[in-house]
């Protein structure tokens, strides 16, 4: 198996986005670059140290750790809801949980990717599905076009970015140093099931929205230490992937979202994957950028070779990261303690050489 060089300087370097980012933030881009030409894959997994089958966890504590014996080299937090003001996300309880989350896993090297699932900027009382507590669905009709359209609405919709600037510039260190992040708003924007998705408003009107979103937090609000993600869900060729990148001045990498689903036969499953997998790196290489697979995993598998066998093809050297989707106390895409399929999960890793928190550790990937 092909090491990771511990020298960067051989790496052509991948201009950010943002001109302006922080050195470690620019550092962090080009050790994802090098990884991405590795053989090695980061594995992730979402919430794993704030959310378990058990319920609320310690910073300490992790699913994914009680099985393997540390931590994975990637995790993923959720910022959906924050706009609400409240101080409280959509997944993992308060907003100041998920910094001290945050800061915790910087502290060990790892990596940290977000999302944010934001509520309907129409009416904050409706959630990205544009479902009410009530579980009752409103259509909004086209919310990107009256974002981008509507002086009033837009506004509204800038004091969110507003709340989002002010947590991500409470990220900082120790020594007082802005950590670096994965920023991956407006996700699975192929998929129908949100607001901003196909379907919802048109590909150009998707593109202004995250570039609205890009250039206000990176030129207004001076959020710096952000690296942009463009993500899709699963799909059939190049052509879908790229219909709605916003441009390689506004991305830094490129992912998307694929989950096993229990209806998928194995046949299935192969073909899809590899046609979206393809898809993406052809996309991705012609647009000079490294990817990574965002969310994903099979729910409550009870398989006990799943992962030996039907989830190893989920690891494609050519990949920087893979992240499974959330543990908790409904559902859960990793094994946890006392669950029969902990064995191969572990055997998993080994065989497919994935990068844990020890791994990524040794490759500073900050510096």
């Amino acid at each position: 198996m092909c090491m990771i060089d511990t020298n960067i300087n051989h790496v052509p370097a991948q201009f950010p986005s943002n001109s302006y980012i922080t050195n470690r933030t620019r550092q962090l881009l080009h050790n994802l670059v090098k990884i991405g030409r590795s053989d090695q894959v980061i594995l992730g997994h979402q919430s794993t140290n704030t959310l378990s089958r058990t319920g609320w966890r310690g910073l300490e504590e992790s699913d994914f750790k009680d099985v393997t014996g540390q931590f994975p080299g990637m995790v993923a937090y959720d910022l959906g809801w924050i706009e609400r003001g409240n101080g409280r996300v959509w997944l993992d309880g308060s907003t100041s949980r998920v910094v001290d989350a945050i800061k915790y896993a910087y502290a060990k090297g790892l990596l940290v990717s977000l999302s944010w699932h934001t509520r309907n900027p129409l009416d904050i009382n409706h959630d990205q599905k544009n479902r009410a507590a009530n579980g009752k669905v409103k259509d909004f009709g086209n919310t990107v076009s009256k974002i981008l359209n509507d002086k009033a609405i837009q506004q509204q919709y800038l004091t969110w970015l507003d709340t989002l600037s002010a947590f991500f510039h409470k990220l900082v260190d120790d020594r007082g140093e802005e950590i670096p992040v994965l920023f991956r708003p407006f996700h699975e924007c192929t998929g129908k099931w949100f607001w901003w998705g196909a379907g919802r408003c048109t590909d150009e009107e998707y593109i202004n929205l995250y570039r609205l979103t890009h250039e206000y937090l990176s030129k207004q609000k001076g959020v710096d230490n952000i690296l942009w993600v463009y993500n899709t869900d699963r799909v059939s060729s190049e052509e879908e992937y790229k219909k709605r990148y916003p441009g390689n001045e506004y991305i830094d990498l490129c992912s998307m979202d694929f989950y096993d689903y229990e209806n998928y036969k194995p046949e299935v499953l192969k073909a899809r994957l590899s046609k979206s997998l393809d898809a993406m790196r052809s996309a991705s290489k012609k647009l000079g950028k490294s990817y990574f697979i965002a969310e994903g995993g099979k729910k409550n598998n009870t398989d006990v070779s799943y992962f030996t066998s039907r989830c190893a093809q989920f690891f494609p050297k050519d990949l920087v990261a893979f992240c499974f989707w959330v543990n908790s106390q409904n559902n859960y895409y990793v094994p946890f303690k006392g669950d029969p399929n902990a064995e191969d999960f572990v055997e998993m890793i080994r065989e497919n050489g994935l990068l844990l928190e020890d791994d990524v550790k040794k490759l500073k990937i900050y510096s």
